[in-house]
């Protein structure tokens, strides 16, 4: 789906009355600026090792860090250094995942 889909998707909805496509577009674009500078500015900590964002019923994000490591280059076959660096992952609810199988609960 792209960000266009998603806008009209929202925007036909029942869910969201008097409500205008800009408008639509405007909320999902902050939403999607707030969860990138959320996932941007926090640092884990002791007390949380990775920072997460959870959507009940949806799933949950969680920023990660990768350690540096070693690998090919596919083209030629030489070894390279991939550095450390930070990615997000994203695991489904439960609730999700049994709707994605047809399962009731």
């Amino acid at each position: 789906m792209t960000k266009t889909e998603l806008i009209d998707k929202i925007y036909r909805s029942e869910k969201i009355a008097k409500t205008t496509k800009k408008q639509v577009s405007e909320i999902v674009d902050a939403l999607f600026d707030e969860l990138g500078d959320y996932f941007i500015k926090t640092k884990p900590t002791k007390k949380t090792s990775d920072p997460k964002l959870t959507y009940p019923g949806f799933g949950t994000f969680k920023k990660r860090k990768r350690n540096k490591k070693q690998g090919r280059n596919p083209q030629t076959g030489k070894p390279i250094t991939i550095p450390a660096h930070f990615t997000v992952t994203f695991t489904p609810s439960s609730i999700l995942k049994n709707k994605m199988n047809g399962k009731k609960k």
